[in-house]
């Protein structure tokens, strides 16, 4: 199926993504048409998929055609994020209201999944993080959405913002 046929919403059913540039095409794909919410759990915000450009611009639209949505992003490992050079880290600290980022609590460094939660619809989920070959997608498919955006909330209240990405004004 051509990627421009997958609806948000509309087009259920699993995938199975093989591969970097399959993973990057549909995270983008999703990202372009969230419209309320955008969850990310990841351990590490991995460049490949949330430095691209595509990715970075769907979330800079997103937070300005609708103000009152939010962007919420978990990783588990910030170190390399703190180094710098992520364009969705930049975007995060100019659009502090719209776009929160929190380490996640080391009670979670067993969990190894990596997942995007688009909407109440749509979800990407590695079982292994950094597995890229190993990636099931789907459009439509609220009651496993619901249930991934439950465990993000209970880690998301039990996690906290890493001084590391706070932006220092000299």
């Amino acid at each position: 199926m051509d990627l421009e046929q997958y609806l948000l919403g509309e087009t259920a059913g699993t995938l199975r993504l093989q591969g970097l540039e399959e993973v990057q095409r549909h995270s983008c794909r999703m990202a372009s048409q969230c419209r309320r919410r955008l969850l990310i759990y990841s351990h590490r915000l991995n460049p490949n998929l949330y430095n691209q450009g595509c990715f970075v611009e769907a979330v800079r639209r997103l937070v300005i055609r609708h103000p009152a949505t939010r962007i919420k992003i978990l990783v588990a490992d910030t170190s390399e994020l703190a180094r710098g050079g992520q364009r969705l880290l930049e975007l995060a600290r100019d659009l502090p209201s719209s776009i929160a980022i929190r380490r996640r609590n080391e009670e979670y460094d067993g969990d190894q999944r990596s997942f995007l939660l688009a909407d109440e619809d749509g979800y990407l989920l590695r079982n292994l993080w950094q597995d890229l070959n190993s990636v099931k997608a789907d459009y439509s498919a609220r009651p496993v959405v619901r249930n991934l955006a439950e465990e993000f909330q209970q880690v998301w209240e039990r996690s906290e913002t890493d001084p590391g990405l706070r932006r220092l004004n000299l």
